[in-house]
This record gives structure tokens, C-alpha cells and sequence, in this order.
């Protein structure tokens, strides 16, 4: 059983309700068909009942009523909320024979009969929405029975009401649901001109019967407190034919009640919906009968009408389904939708010939599927975005608020309704509410701004700006600009006409004025206010406002304005005083070189104040390059606080406080600040070939011999030393301490000039006594030839006693190293005729094992070693390309055949075995491993590994 491919069409193009033709030929034509979760039930003329499900719908099962010897006429039938559990009614052939009930159980075909309910024709079932007992059934004579499906049979029944007190009444409908998360209880029957509403709690669901505490309630109660009465007649007596739906209700997993409740009367469609108005409450109870409102049938079709009685039932509707915003309704030869909330006809679905008149409508309960079914065939109905129109419908009825709720938030619609709602305000005189409709909206600007123009209204029209200018984008340059200075204007006017009726000390004054203010900070006001700063000024000046003006500067934090001003007349403490409340590093960059060159000390104190917040660095620029003396102090000590207190030590800062001490200062200043810099060219704060080439400028010598020093300029340093002072010079040559040759060459130019320059032969006899690195010899070649020896003798002995004290201490040197070398020589000597005794009971100093096992080694510090094991020890103790010798060393010893030992001697007789054998004892013997360098080398090394330190001082406990 499958649906008809049709090919789907555009989403927006698609009606709300469409039909398709379910894949099912009958073999006899159908009288009654039930849908539950998705298992459908199919009932025909021929005493067969086919029950299929979705899960194998190619092979249904199929149940024959005759097999069971049921003769009797199937007046209806009823399937549980799981699509197992199936109720069937039969009414009697005659009068002689009772109406019958019968249940077919799950997986048992056989219709088992339902003794209790014999003689009864039910036309309604309520069954549980959780899916579970008990459930409620209306009979054709107005009897409602409380039953319950237990073990496979209908049990429990009994008859909790009479809906017709006596008198015979077809129940049409019936339901009852829970609200969520209560006991509160609703139980609902429909006649054909009643809808009984039944209210009450059931705090236990599991006595039985369930619903007699309710109903009991309502036994002396006649009037409208149980029902409404909607139609003129009520069918009596026996009931034979087909009962349609007459109450369709809609449940709700958001709503704490049903979305919708729908009821069929003999005279009009009564229903409520949530979407149009919650339930009334009375005494904390929802009434929903109350908040129940009327409905047109549709116009009929023209084989649905009988001509002779319009107000015949065949006129009538037989069955309906409602959904979320509609009804469906089923008359005689079609399928008509009419909307809850207009009333209008959104659907008309005729049924012709082949397809068979439309018996009955029907819904799944569980999913939500509408079927309807003829004699022929079966078909289903899908809903497509239903609430598509609800919007519109709610705009018609100028229900704005719900409007824009059901349009999705789509721009189109909310275009439509807000043009619709501005235009409802403005004929109502609503004017600041149109406004700001209009404000969201694209209508033509220039036609919406003259509107309120014309009426003369500023309140209305500023309100249209301020939304107009919400909606625009920070690009629309000129259409801002154009808003914002129209509404400055607006503003400016309102206050001044407050003003002019000394209304200034008002709150409405003050909050107008709070307004504008806010209006001005906004960020598009702002920025548009800033690129067209002038304008707004002189605009709020052309009003004469100037309280509001320096206001409005100071909320816009437009210091410029009022720093500018202060400048401008004189007013410097004043302005320094904006700029230090502000702490805005900024402004104190703009104005910082008027400030300065007004007042000086004023301005350094203030940026001494702000600390850190300034950047000396970004300073500098604004310090004009020809500064008078007091400015140049003031200057000078703003960066002395930035190097000395804040610590700041860029190139750029150091520079320039260098050159304010060359140009401002004296040279004692100078030499005070790169003497506590220090020596160190790395490490100076400032550049020294820069320094150096200032004091130079300013011939600052002093002040150049460091710089050159700290160059490691030597010779530079020391020939203009020599020009200065030769103290000077002397301490200078003696810099280079590490460099003998430099020391010895600064000092011979030294010498030069007091030889030649000074012709000073008894002071460079004096200077020779200052430096032991020049001798007498060294400085002769700069004396005249006409100088006698005289002059040197003394010195000339002197140095003639040096060099013979040099010559024996030499002399002495090579005895002491002769006489070393014997000592070694005996030494050796001895060491090669000493023998070492090792017993049998000697071990090993590392495994102490029996030392003679294995191959050993023997030092002469008594400690003996198995080969392996000293390889172990010492391995872990050589560097990386010792470790890689010694592992080739091992490689080739290993490969080496006696074969190979016995043809592979060298020259010197030695095998080449022995020559590997002798590589590896220079590697792992040539000390020992605890009295050699080796053992000193690792010291650091402690006797307990870190990982068995802590087991070995848990063992120590």
C-alpha cells in the first residue's frame, strides 16, 4: 500500500493542502477504514477486514468476519492509539436481535464477543493518549461506558454516565486528555447540537473506575455550567447508520492544553484556538467551552446541495478534522478547508465519480496523518506550511503584535506590516508610533518626512530620523551626515522654545537635554560629528548655547575643543588640567609643543605626573630642535626621571639626553652621566660613536677620552690625552690590561712625546720607573744624537743588573728541570722491573668475585679489575668518539681468526691482535678507575643513582 509519486512542486507554490491517491485496489468496496501509528485497518462490504502494516504492507492480514459466523451489519469500528487493539459495533438486522460488540486482539484474528456492552451500538471511543487503559466509549443511546483492555479481552466495563438523563442522545463525539504534569482531567462529549465539557482531578489513575469521581460531580448539574447547546434538533431513538467525526481536538507538546478543539453541530462550527485567544480561566480552572467562538460553513458545492431544504442535513458537513489553523470539513461529494482564524475557504477538494463519495475523514493520533476513504479508494491528505498565511491573516485584522510573531522574521513580510501598522497609526493620529514604523521601513524618505512636516509635529518627525538612522550602515556617509544635522537642529530648537518660556530648570528641560546628549555620543553620531566638527559647532552656536556647548564637548569627550580654547586665551593651567583628568597620551602629543613653549616647567610636571602613560619615545619628535635654556632643563629633567625612576632604557631617550648635556650643559654633567653608565660598550644605554661624535663637535676632550676608550680606541684616546693632561694619558694608556703589546705601544707614544715634545730627559728617566714594560732601550732611539750617555748611565745599569737577574733565574730553572728529569728517569725504570703477586683468593674491586676467573687488569695502586667489568665501568665515562673507537676496536678484535693473528705481524713483530688488545687497554686502562684524573672528573656524580634514592633511604630507615 504505497502513495503516488507526484512530481513536488516549488515550496511557494505548493497549496497548503494537497491529496494523493493511496496504491490500494479493494476487491469489495470499503465501509470503514482507521489509521493508528501508521497501521491502517480497512473494513469492506464483503465481511473482510484487512489489517496492514508499514512495516510489511505487501502482505496485510486479512480477517473474514463470515469464517466467524457474523452476519450482522459493521456500523462501526474503532482501532487503539498502537493500531493492535480493534473495536467493532454491529447493529441489528432486526428487531428481534440485539446490537453486538466485538474486540479482535493482537495476533489473534478470531473477534472475541463483548458481553457487557451486548445491545449497544458505539459510536465513539475515547481512548488513552499515554496508549493506556482505561478509555471511555459513547453509545448511539447516550451511555458512556469506562473499560479496559487487559490479557486480550475488553474487561472492567462499566457505565459511568448518561449524557441524555433517560432520553436517547447519539454521542458524535468523544475525548478526554491530562494536563501535563497534573491530575487535572477533561473529558468532552459531543451530540448533534451539545458539546459537554466534564472537569475534575483523578489524583489516582490506578482505581477503577477512573473517571466516576468526575462524572459524579455533574449528576445534579443541568445547565450551561456542563455544556453549550449549539444546534435546534438531536436525532432519537435507535441509531443504525455511520457516525461522523463531530469533535476533532488537537493536542499540544508546548501548550499545558490543546492547540485547537473543533465541534460539529446541526447548525454551525464552534472552535477554539490558542492563536486566537488562550482558554478563560474560572476559578483556576481553563474553560474552554467559554473561549469557543463560531465559524460560517463554506458554500456549498453544487452536488452538495439539496435545492428543496438548504437546511437539509444533507446540507450539512458529516465529518471535520481539525488542524493548526484550520478545519477540514467532509460533505457529501467533497473535502472543504476553512480557515479558524478569517473564515475563509482555502481549500475545496471535490470528489467525482471514479474516485467514489468521500465516506469519512479521519487521523491518525499518534502521527498526525489525515486520511479520508470512499467505496473505492483511499486518500491522503498533506499539510504544506500551514501557518504560510497567518501573518497576512492577523495584518487584515490589524492584529500587528501577531503578525509580526507568524512572519518568521522574513524582511518582506515585516516590510508589509510595519508599512501597514505606520500607516494604521497615522490615520489614528498616532503620529510618534507611526513614526517609528515608518522609521523601519523602506518608504520613500522625502514622502514619510514631509507627512509630519505638513502636521507640524517635531516629536513625530524626530522620532521617524532617530529610527531612520538606526537602520542605516556606517557606509552611508551622506544620508547619516544629512540625518544627524537635521536632528541636531530639531533638538536645538526644542530646547531653545523650552528656553524661551524659562522652562531651562524643568525636567522636562533637563531630560530633553539628556536626551540629545545621548543621541550625540551614539557611535554614527559620533563619528559623523567629529568629520564634520565645525558645522555641528557653529550650527549650536548660531542657537546661542553655549552652557550646552561646552556641555556637550565634554560628554562627546571632545577635548580638542576645549584644550583649543583654553590656548587660545592664555588659559595654559587650565588646559594642562583638561589634559591630566583626561590621561589621554594622545592630546598630551598634540599639544605638548605649544604647552611647552608657554610653560615649560607646568608642562614636565604634568608629564613626570602621568608616568608610564606617556611614551618618552613618540615624545621626542614634539621637543622643538632649538630649545632656549630654561625649556632645554625642564626637557632634560623630564628624561632624567624616565631614566633614573621609570627605567627606561631605549637608544632614542639616552641620545638625546646626550645631547642636551653636550649642547646645555657643562662637560661635569656629562662625564657624570656616562661615568655612571659604565665602561662597558655592550652595556651602555646610549650610542657612543654618536656621543663621541657631538663631543668632539663641542671639543668636550674629557668627555672624548672616555668615549674612545669605551671604543676601545686606544690610540685615539691616549694622543688626545696627551694633549690635555699626561696624568690623564698615563691612566689611559694603562686600559688595555689583557694587551700587553697595545699597553706597551700606548705608553712608548707616551714616551715619544715627553722625549721630543718636552725634551724632558730626567722626566722620561722618571716615566721609565712608571711602566715596566719600557726599557731603556725602547725610548733611546727618540733622544738627540747630541745627548751623552751621561744622562743613561744610571738607567743603563739598572737595566743591565735586570737582565743578569733574568739570566740566573733561567739558569736556575733549567737545573731544577734537569734535575726533574733524572727523577722521572729512575722512576720509570723502577716502575718496569715492579711486579704485582695476585693470589687465588684475590676478587675483583667492582663485583668481588674471584678476581683470577676471567681476564683481569692490575694497577699499581693495588686495585684489581675483570676486563669486562672495568669496560662497564669505565664505558659509561668516555666521550662520544672514545665510545665509537672503542666499539670499532672490539668490532675488529672480534673478527680476527688465529689464522689471521698468526699471518697479520707487523714490521715490529707485534701481531695485530695485540696491536687492538694494546688500542683498548690505552682506552679502558691507562688508569685506574679510582685513583685516576677519571675518578676526579666525576665527582659531581653522586654515589646513589636518582632513581634508587629514595629505596635505598626507605632501606637506611
Amino acid at each position: 500500500m504505497a502513495h503516488h509519486q507526484q512530481q513536488p512542486l516549488p515550496k511557494r507554490e505548493q497549496p497548503i493542502f494537497s491529496k494523493s491517491k493511496v496504491n490500494f485496489i479493494p476487491n469489495s468496496p470499503i465501509t470503514h477504514l482507521c489509521v493508528s501509528s501508521n497501521r491502517i485497518t480497512i473494513a469492506m462490504l464483503n465481511k473482510t477486514i484487512l489489517k496492514i502494516d508499514p512495516k510489511d504492507q505487501e502482505h496485510p492480514e486479512e480477517i473474514n468476519l463470515q469464517k466467524y459466523d457474523i452476519d450482522a451489519k459493521l456500523s462501526n469500528m474503532f482501532l487503539d492509539p498502537t493500531g493492535q487493539h480493534l473495536i467493532l459495533t454491529f447493529s441489528p438486522k432486526d428487531s428481534l436481535n440485539p446490537a453486538e460488540v466485538m474486540y479482535i486482539a493482537p495476533k489473534d484474528p478470531k473477534p472475541k464477543d463483548v458481553v457487557a456492552l451486548k445491545g449497544h451500538i458505539i459510536t465513539a471511543v475515547a481512548w488513552n493518549q499515554d496508549f493506556e487503559s482505561p478509555f471511555l466509549l459513547g453509545t448511539s443511546k447516550g451511555a458512556v461506558f469506562e473499560g479496559e483492555i487487559l490479557n486480550g479481552d475488553v474487561k472492567n466495563l462499566k457505565q459511568v454516565y448518561d449524557i441524555g438523563k433517560g432520553n436517547s442522545t447519539v454521542i458524535c463525539g468523544l475525548e478526554f486528555f491530562f494536563l501535563p504534569r497534573s491530575t487535572k482531567c477533561y473529558i468532552f462529549i459531543a451530540t448533534s447540537k451539545r458539546l459537554y465539557q466534564f472537569r475534575g482531578n483523578i489524583p489516582y489513575r490506578e482505581e477503577r473506575p477512573m473517571f466516576t469521581g468526575i462524572f459524579n460531580s455533574y449528576i445534579s448539574q443541568t445547565s450551561e455550567e456542563t455544556y453549550k447547546e449549539f444546534g435546534q434538533n438531536s436525532p432519537t431513538g435507535n441509531w443504525t447508520g455511520q457516525a461522523g467525526n463531530k469533535l476533532s481536538i488537537l493536542h499540544s507538546s508546548n501548550l499545558p492544553y490543546p492547540r485547537a478543539i473543533a465541534y460539529l453541530s446541526d447548525s454551525g462550527l464552534m472552535v477554539f484556538n490558542h492563536v486566537l485567544s488562550p482558554p478563560v480561566t474560572e476559578n483556576g480552572d481553563e474553560d474552554f467551552l467559554s473561549s469557543m467562538v463560531p465559524i460560517s460553513y463554506p458554500k456549498s458545492s453544487e452536488d452538495d446541495y439539496n435545492a428543496s431544504n438548504p437546511q437539509s442535513v444533507c446540507n450539512l458537513p458529516r465529518s471535520l478534522m481539525v488542524t493548526d489553523y484550520h478545519v477540514l470539513l467532509l460533505l457529501k461529494s467533497s473535502v472543504k478547508a476553512v480557515s479558524i482564524l478569517n473564515e475563509g475557504l482555502v481549500y475545496d477538494d471535490n470528489y467525482n465519480e471514479v474516485q467514489g463519495r468521500p465516506l469519512n475523514i479521519i487521523k491518525d493520533p499518534v502521527r498526525g496523518t489525515i486520511w479520508c476513504y470512499t467505496e473505492r479508494g483511499v486518500f491522503r491528505y498533506a499539510v504544506n506550511d500551514e501557518d504560510r498565511s497567518v501573518w497576512k491573516i492577523f495584518l487584515d485584522k490589524a492584529d500587528f503584535v501577531k503578525s509580526r510573531e507568524y512572519s518568521k522574521h522574513d524582511a518582506d513580510k515585516l516590510e508589509v506590516i510595519h508599512l501597514k501598522q505606520a500607516e494604521h497609526c497615522f490615520a489614528n493620529k498616532e503620529y510618534e508610533m507611526s513614526a517609528m514604523y515608518y522609521g523601519m521601513t523602506k518608504a520613500s524618505f522625502e514622502e514619510v518626512a514631509l507627512k509630519f512636516v505638513q502636521i507640524d509635529d517635531s516629536h513625530a518627525l524626530k522620532t521617524f530620523l532617530l529610527k531612520k538612522m538606526s537602520t542605516l550602515k556606517s557606509t552611508d556617509l551622506t544620508k547619516i551626515t544629512v540625518l544627524v544635522m537635521w536632528l541636531i537642529e530639531i533638538y536645538l530648537n526644542e530646547l531653545g522654545s523650552l528656553r524661551d518660556f524659562g522652562k531651562q530648570s524643568t525636567a522636562e528641560y533637563n531630560t530633553l537635554r539628556e536626551q540629545f546628549l545621548v543621541f550625540m555620543t551614539q557611535p554614527l553620531v559620533k563619528d559623523c560629528v567629529v568629520k564634520n566638527k565645525k558645522a555641528v559647532y557653529d550650527l549650536m552656536a548660531s542657537h546661542g548655547d553655549q552652557e550646552n556647548l561646552v556641555h556637550f564637548t565634554l560628554v562627546m569627550r571632545d577635548f580638542d575643543e576645549v584644550i583649543e580654547n583654553n590656548i587660545a586665551n592664555g588659559l595654559y593651567g587650565v588646559a594642562l588640567s583638561t589634559l591630566q583628568k583626561q590621561k589621554d597620551a594622545q592630546l598630551y602629543s598634540k599639544y605638548i609643543p605649544v604647552l611647552l613653549d608657554k610653560d615649560p616647567k607646568a608642562t614636565i610636571d604634568a608629564l613626570i605626573s602621568g608616568g608610564r602613560m606617556h611614551n618618552p619615545i613618540k615624545l621626542l619628535p614634539k621637543f622643538s630642535s632649538k630649545l632656549d635654556d630654561d625649556t632645554a632643563k625642564q626637557i632634560t629633567r623630564y628624561l632624567e626621571h624616565c631614566v633614573n625612576s621609570l627605567r627606561y632604557v631605549d637608544l632614542p631617550i639616552h641620545d638625546y639626553l646626550v645631547s642636551l648635556y653636550v649642547y646645555y650643559y657643562s662637560e661635569d654633567s656629562l662625564m657624570s652621566y656616562l661615568e655612571g653608565q659604565g665602561t662597558d660598550v655592550n652595556r651602555v644605554r646610549y650610542d657612543p660613536k654618536y656621543a663621541l661624535m657631538l663631543c668632539l663637535e663641542k671639543k668636550l676632550n674629557y668627555a672624548s677620552i672616555h668615549l674612545y676608550t669605551i671604543l676601545c680606541l686606544y690610540e685615539e684616546a691616549v694622543s688626545l690625552a696627551i694633549q690635555v693632561d699626561l696624568e690623564l694619558a698615563k691612566s689611559t694608556a694603562s686600559k688595555p690590561e689583557d694587551d700587553v703589546e697595545t699597553r706597551k705601544k700606548l705608553w712608548l707614544k707616551i714616551a715619544k712625546h715627553v722625549v721630543k715634545e718636552k725634551n724632558d730627559i730626567k722626566q722620561a728617566m722618571e716615566f721609565l720607573k712608571q711602566c715596566d714594560l719600557v726599557k731603556i732601550e725602547d725610548i733611546l732611539p727618540f733622544f738627540p744624537n747630541f745627548v751623552t750617555i751621561e744622562h743613561f748611565k744610571e738607567a743603563i745599569c739598572q737595566s743591565l743588573q735586570e737582565y743578569n737577574q733574568h739570566i740566573q733565574t733561567l739558569k736556575r730553572e733549567m737545573d731544577e728541570a734537569t734535575k726533574s728529569a733524572e727523577v722521572i728517569r729512575d722512576e720509570i725504570h723502577a716502575v718496569r722491573n715492579r711486579c704485582a703477586v695476585i693470589r687465588a683468593t684475590d676478587q675483583c674491586t667492582l663485583c668481588e668475585n674471584t678476581l683470577l676467573i676471567r681476564n683481569f687488569y692490575v694497577f699499581p695502586c693495588g686495585h684489581k679489575f675483570h676486563a669486562d667489568c672495568l669496560m662497564s665501568e669505565i664505558f659509561p665515562t668516555l666521550s662520544q668518539p672514545r665510545k665509537k673507537l672503542l666499539n670499532e676496536l672490539q668490532k675488529k678484535l672480534g673478527e680476527i681468526t688465529l689464522n689471521q693473528e698468526a699471518l697479520s705481524t707487523s714490521s715490529t713483530g707485534i701481531s695485530s691482535r695485540d696491536q687492538l688488545k694494546s688500542s683498548i687497554d690505552d682506552i679502558i686502562a691507562s688508569e685506574c678507575v679510582y685513583c685516576g684524573d677519571n675518578m676526579i672528573k666525576l665527582i659531581d656524580i653522586p654515589f646513589i643513582p636518582q632513581g634508587d634514592y629514595e629505596k635505598v633511604q626507605k632501606e637506611w630507615e
